[in-house]
């Protein structure tokens, strides 16, 4: 799901839900491994892949996960960003020169091997 607020000019823009889940510490060493390496999550606040997406690293690795949001009435929308990233779909993960890793819902393990991540995954989370 998600909310509507309003931002500062008074428009009404919409936030994703709250994560619900807690992150294991997989997915926390995960997310400051792509933030290290300029991996952003392009993403829409209406879009459910999404946010299954986000559920997958839980509440606390999400902070460190670089999300741009590409819809336009979707709080902190960045057009510019999402236009320059030609993007086909929602979920999607692309690296600083906007090369595409991956697009749709993907396992943390997948992302990881997807990445080059060089932790390993001992099973200990789960995908939803």
């Amino acid at each position: 799901g998600y909310f509507p607020v309003q931002n500062r000019g008074g428009d009404t823009v919409y936030i994703p839900a709250k994560v619900r889940r807690e992150s294991t510490p997989q997915a926390v060493e995960l997310a400051k491994y792509l933030q290290r390496e300029n991996i952003s999550l392009y993403a829409a606040y209406w879009c459910p892949h999404c946010r299954n997406q986000r559920e997958m690293f839980g509440r606390e690795a999400l902070q460190y996960v670089n999300y741009v949001e590409c819809a336009p009435k979707g709080y902190g929308f960045d057009a510019k960003t999402c236009k320059a990233a030609d993007l086909e779909g929602f979920p999607t993960w692309k690296d600083g020169k906007r090369k595409e890793i991956g697009s749709g819902e993907m396992t943390l393990e997948s992302l990881a091997k997807a990445t080059g991540f060089p932790g390993k995954f001992d099973g200990s989370w789960r995908s939803l």
